[in-house]
């Protein structure tokens, strides 16, 4: 089932690529608030779609590993 899925991924185009890294950027920025303020579950669920979203980026060609040093500086940190 598993091959069946990434069988019907399209390619994806330049614009769709940005603004799937802003909504990485977007569930990072909302998970980090979640875990301030003790939302466990809250947190427990973002940490879920934005490994969703690493996986569907990561399936583009877009690579964020620590290796590739984009990991920080695409997905940002809070200050």
């Amino acid at each position: 089932m598993h091959d069946a899925i990434e069988a019907t991924i399209t390619p994806k185009s330049d614009e769709e690529l940005k603004e799937l890294v802003s909504l990485a950027r977007l569930v990072a920025y909302a998970r980090e608030n979640a875990k301030d303020l003790n939302a466990e579950f809250s947190a427990y669920c973002l940490d879920l779609a934005l490994g969703a979203l690493m996986q569907d980026l990561d399936r583009s060609g877009v690579s964020l590993s620590p290796e590739s040093g984009q990991d920080g500086s695409l997905l940002g940190t809070r200050h």
